[in-house]
């Protein structure tokens, strides 16, 4: 604390707290503040006045509010607001002119069709969390995040993706789509509606059915990356044109000889492949 005015990064652990550490109001040019795990059940009020902030983590607490006041952190644009108790999704986000960088996931209380409508009025939001959050479909108003260019839908097995399709694909600023933990045997056939994907994640679904995937791949002409660890694999199809215009390829936890895998990367010379 001596030197509080030169701190811009604070990442405390809490458990070295029996309470909230009020000190922190003394770090007035705090630029970056995690507080993970410190069994916070509200906002304290010390938090609304770093102006400088830009980045506030507040994963794995127990808040379900944001009071007004919060709107006075009109500098941040990094919010992390996973594993809380959220209901309902305060609107004073949309007053957040600089938010950015918006983490939802594991509030699996989350009332959607609410939650939705908030966030279709945060016009700067170009990077959704929504992973784990029982989530079955995806309303149409988040079609209007405009400049959302990367959303994680992972760990939400029970979601109608070809719903979700019909919906992302009118946000064509998209570029980057998480759909790990699924249970995903196939893609839906509205996949090419998502024209400007430049990256798919699709680790952890063992029951994914490779060959029509890379059918199904060749229908999105700017994928780049594509992610598929941890999937069971022993081979792939032996035609690999659909893969063929991918520049990074990441394939490891899965179980390919060390035949399959030189195979594979004499198939795509132009692609960067991770066993």
């Amino acid at each position: 604390m001596k030197v509080s005015d030169k701190v811009k990064w604070f990442h405390p652990n809490c458990e070295e707290f029996e309470s909230f550490p009020f000190e922190i109001e003394k770090l007035s040019n705090l630029e970056s503040l995690y507080l993970t795990n410190c069994n916070i059940n509200e906002i304290p009020n010390v938090i609304t006045k770093f102006s400088n902030l830009t980045l506030l983590s507040l994963k794995y607490n127990n808040i379900n509010y944001l009071p007004p006041e919060f709107n006075q952190l009109d500098e941040l644009s990094v919010l992390n607001l996973r594993g809380n108790k959220f209901r309902v999704l305060p609107e004073v986000l949309v007053e957040m002119s600089n938010l950015r960088e918006l983490d939802l996931s594991e509030n699996p209380a989350l009332h959607f069709l609410q939650a939705s409508s908030v966030l279709s009025g945060i016009k700067n939001l170009d990077f959704l969390y929504l992973s784990g959050n029982n989530l079955k479909e995806i309303p149409v108003s988040l079609s209007d995040l405009n400049k959302l260019q990367e959303l994680h839908l992972k760990n939400n097995p029970e979601l109608d993706v070809k719903q979700a399709f019909d919906v992302l694909s009118k946000i064509k600023s998209l570029k980057i789509l998480a759909l790990s933990d699924n249970h995903l045997k196939m893609l839906p056939e509205n996949l090419d509606t998502l024209e400007n994907l430049e990256g798919v994640m699709l680790d952890n679904n063992p029951e994914l059915l490779i060959e029509d995937l890379l059918d199904k791949l060749r229908s999105l002409p700017n994928l780049k990356v594509l992610l598929l660890r941890n999937n069971g694999l022993q081979k792939l199809p032996k035609n690999l044109k659909g893969f063929s215009s991918l520049k990074v390829l990441e394939l490891s936890n899965n179980n390919f000889s060390e035949k399959e895998q030189q195979r594979i990367q004499e198939a795509l010379t132009d692609t960067k492949i991770i066993f």
